[in-house]
C-alpha cells in the first residue's frame, strides 16, 4: 500500500498506520500457519483494500498465529492509583508524575518477582478521571505515539516486555473526537496496537450519558478508512492473540472476537468492573482474560479514596480466576500463563450460527451506528439529549 509506511514530519504514526499492528488482512499469515520472523503480524492499514475487507475469521478451527516468544508467559497487572489532575488550565505537571509513577511501577514489577511478559495497567493511569466536558478532556488526552508512549516504549524495551493500558486519546484524522483506548507497546518500544473502545452502553443514568467516540459512533467511515478487519481488531503478537479494547458488558462483540482467535483479552477498568462478566466471557469463549482495575486512591480530587476499587484479576479459559488482588491497595497480580499448551489443546467456540443469523439480521438495535459521525456532544449532559434523539426504539 502506498501509506503503508507514511509518517508524519514530527515521526508520529497516523492512526491509519497503527491500526496495522492491530489488523491482520488475509495476505498477513495464512490461517493456522504461523507468520516466519516476526513479533507481531500486521497488515498496514491504509486506505482499505480487499484483503482488509474481509474480516480474518477462523477456518476449520485454526486461525492466524505468530510463533510465541516463550510457551509460558510472566504478567503482572499493576493495581495502582487513580489520580486527576487538579491544575486543569496547567495539568502537564501532574500528568507528568502519573506517568513517572507508572515508569516506577514497570521497574517494580520487573524487580523482584523477576522479568515479566506483558505488564497490565487500569482504564485511565495517565489523566485520571472525573466528569469533564469535552473541552476539558481532550485537553488532558494523548496522542498515541506521543511522548507518554514514547517514555513507557523506552521502559518496555529496558525489560523487554510489553505493557498495556487505557488512556483518553486524541487522534488528528479525528479532530474534535475524544477516544478511549486501549494501547500495548512492545518489547522494542513501539506501540503495537492502539484500540479503540468498541461500543458505548448508552443510557448510563438519567439526563447523563457518555460522550467518547467509539467505533459503532463512526462505523461507516471507520470501515471505509481501515477496513472491516479493523473494526475489531487483535493484534497477533509473539505473547498471543490480544484485544485491548475496553469492552465492559460486551457479550457479543467478545464472541465475536473469539471467532476471529482471540486468546488474551487485555481489559482494562476504573472504578470497577462486573467480575461475574468477565468470568463468563472468559469461560464461554474459552480465553484468557487480565482485567487491571485502580487501586485506592487519596488525593483524587472529586471523589472519596475508594470508589470502586480493587478486585484486578487474571481469568483462565474456564472462568475461574488465576490469580486476584489480595487488597485494594497498590498491589501486583501475577499470574503464569501456559499459552503453549493453551494454543495446542484450544478449541474456538462452535456456534450454531445457521440458526441465529435470521434473528441477528433483522433485529434493529435501540442505539445504532454514527451517532457521532456529524456531531460530538460537548458534556455528559449534551450526550443523553442527542443520543436520546437518535434512539430507534
Amino acid at each position: 500500500m502506498s501509506d503503508a509506511t507514511r509518517t508524519r514530519p514530527d515521526r508520529n504514526l497516523s492512526r491509519r498506520d497503527l491500526l496495522g499492528a492491530a489488523a491482520l488482512g488475509a495476505s498477513a499469515t495464512a490461517i493456522g500457519v504461523a507468520a516466519p520472523a516476526a513479533a507481531t503480524a500486521t497488515e498496514p492499514a491504509g486506505p482499505a483494500g480487499p484483503a482488509e475487507r474481509a474480516p480474518a475469521v477462523h477456518e476449520g478451527g485454526r486461525y492466524a498465529t505468530v510463533p510465541l516468544r516463550r510457551d509460558s508467559l510472566r504478567v503482572t497487572a499493576i493495581q495502582s492509583v487513580i489520580r486527576s489532575p487538579r491544575d486543569m488550565k496547567n495539568p502537564a505537571r501532574e500528568l507528568k508524575a502519573n506517568l513517572d509513577h507508572m515508569l516506577e511501577m514497570v521497574d517494580q514489577a520487573n524487580g523482584f518477582p523477576g522479568p515479566q511478559d506483558l505488564v497490565c495497567f487500569h482504564e485511565q493511569p495517565i489523566m485520571g478521571w472525573n466528569p469533564w466536558n469535552l473541552e476539558e478532556a481532550l485537553r488532558v488526552a494523548i496522542e498515541v505515539p506521543g511522548p507518554e508512549t514514547e517514555a513507557l516504549g523506552r521502559k518496555a524495551k529496558q525489560h523487554g516486555c510489553y505493557i498495556t493500558f487505557g488512556t483518553y486519546a486524541r487522534d488528528r484524522d479525528w479532530p474534535g473526537h475524544l477516544l478511549l483506548n486501549g494501547v500495548l507497546i512492545g518489547p522494542d518500544g513501539s506501540v503495537v496496537a492502539n484500540h479503540w473502545k468498541t461500543n458505548n452502553s448508552r443510557g448510563f443514568k438519567p439526563g447523563w450519558d457518555i460522550f467518547t467516540t467509539s467505533i459503532y459512533d463512526v462505523l461507516d467511515r471507520y470501515r471505509e478508512m481501515y477496513g472491516e478487519d479493523a473494526v475489531l481488531p487483535i493484534a497477533r503478537t509473539d505473547i498471543g492473540n490480544i484485544s485491548c479494547s475496553i469492552t465492559p458488558g460486551q457479550a457479543d462483540v467478545m464472541r465475536a472476537h473469539a471467532m476471529k482467535g482471540l486468546e488474551l483479552r487485555l481489559s482494562s477498568s476504573s472504578g470497577g468492573y462486573s467480575l461475574e462478566d468477565t468470568q463468563m466471557i472468559s469461560l464461554y469463549n474459552r480465553l484468557y482474560t487480565v482485567v487491571c482495575n485502580n487501586s485506592i486512591s487519596p488525593g483524587h480530587p472529586g471523589f472519596p479514596e475508594f470508589s470502586g476499587s480493587g478486585d484486578t484479576a487474571i481469568f483462565g479459559p474456564n472462568g475461574r480466576i488465576v490469580s486476584r488482588a489480595r487488597s485494594f491497595n497498590e498491589e501486583f497480580v501475577t499470574a503464569v500463563i501456559p499459552m503453549g499448551d493453551f494454543r495446542r489443546t484450544r478449541s474456538i467456540p462452535d456456534v450454531p450460527i445457521e440458526m441465529l443469523l435470521p434473528v441477528y439480521s433483522r433485529y434493529v438495535p435501540r442505539n445504532g451506528p454514527n451517532a457521532q459521525s456529524d456531531y460530538v456532544p460537548r458534556d455528559s449532559v449534551d450526550a443523553a439529549r442527542h443520543f436520546n434523539t437518535r434512539r430507534n426504539w
